[in-house]
């Protein structure tokens, strides 16, 4: 019992020590960067380890203070499936922001749409397993545990799966896949990590406390594999082009920005206003804010400021004069 209590401690430092580097990566690479992408993945790193530490260990933390008392195995099965599905809507925000990543990263646009029609599509699979536990369709397994893992295992699996074949079919020039370097290679590696992680999960209690240790270290490793990947690639991006810039047509190029779009992307680097804007290219202001809002969604930034940084990043310019 004391070896087993040992296994257990050292799998959650190593476990909290793998969310602390998800987390603090994804943190550095969204200050460093300031682009939404990396934002999108600071909150899914956070959803996902919220989940993770909360699901898991907290749950085992429960089942070991309960077990002190005198329940019946009828409540007992109950707890062990109500206390992890309590903490089920921080693992669907995790795999809605893992989704929304990828399609960005791909150069598809995400609209009010999908998070319109993607919560409710969950909140009907948990409503339609939760009424069939109730009318006896579905059995609560002699292991609850193991079947509330199979389940979100299998939802797991399929939001990863559409998460990986989106990098198949980017959309043609995805300037997001080429600066952040995350390939499909990259991710293929990654999708093997959660295969592997799924089926140590699916059979964590093979060899009792050790299967479970590794399960557990298996599914927070490869759950920080993209963020660290991200943040190493960024790093050696530099030191692989002694010249990485771009001329001003080769940036609007790579972001699949039009000519009247990058007219105005010239005078957003000289400092014009809105309105000066339109008086100089003889278009109405509202105009000029159709063009303003598809640029930023086209480069990935929120602000005049973080577009002209962009461009001064990757042509060494913000002047239309030096172009």
């Amino acid at each position: 019992m004391q070896i087993e209590y040992i296994f257990y401690i050292a799998t959650f430092i190593i476990s909290a020590g793998f969310a602390v580097i998800g987390i603090m990566s994804s943190y550095q690479l969204y200050q460093t960067h300031q682009k939404t992408i990396f934002q999108i993945l600071l909150y899914q790193q956070i959803f996902i380890f919220s989940f993770f530490i909360y699901g898991i260990w907290g749950n085992m933390a429960i089942r070991e203070i309960i077990s002190d008392f005198s329940l019946s195995t009828e409540l007992a099965n109950k707890l062990a499936i109500f206390i992890p599905v309590i903490g089920i809507p921080f693992m669907v925000v995790s795999w809605f922001m893992l989704l929304r990543f990828g399609f960005i990263l791909n150069g598809y646009k995400t609209s009010k749409g999908f998070a319109i029609s993607y919560f409710p599509i969950f909140v009907s699979i948990v409503f339609t397993l939760a009424l069939l536990l109730q009318k006896g369709i579905f059995q609560i397994p002699v292991n609850p545990d193991i079947f509330i893992i199979r389940v979100i295992v299998v939802l797991n699996f399929a939001v990863h799966f559409i998460f990986t074949t989106s990098f198949f079919k980017p959309k043609r020039n995805a300037p997001l896949i080429k600066e952040t370097g995350l390939n499909k290679q990259l991710v293929l590696l990654y999708f093997v990590g959660v295969i592997l992680y799924s089926g140590a999960l699916s059979f964590y209690d093979l060899w009792g406390f050790i299967s479970t240790c590794i399960s557990i270290v298996l599914l927070f490793g490869v759950s920080i594999f993209i963020p660290v990947v991200l943040k190493i690639n960024l790093y050696l991006q530099p030191k692989q082009s002694a010249n990485p810039n771009l001329n001003f047509n080769e940036f609007c190029k790579m972001y699949e920005i039009s000519k009247r779009e990058a007219e105005i992307v010239l005078e957003i680097c000289s400092g014009l206003s809105n309105k000066a804007i339109s008086e100089k290219l003889f278009i109405t202001i509202q105009t000029v804010k159709d063009h303003n809002h598809r640029i930023f969604t086209k480069t990935n930034v929120k602000s005049r400021v973080q577009l002209s940084n962009l461009v001064r990043e990757k042509t060494g310019t913000t002047s239309k004069g030096d172009s």
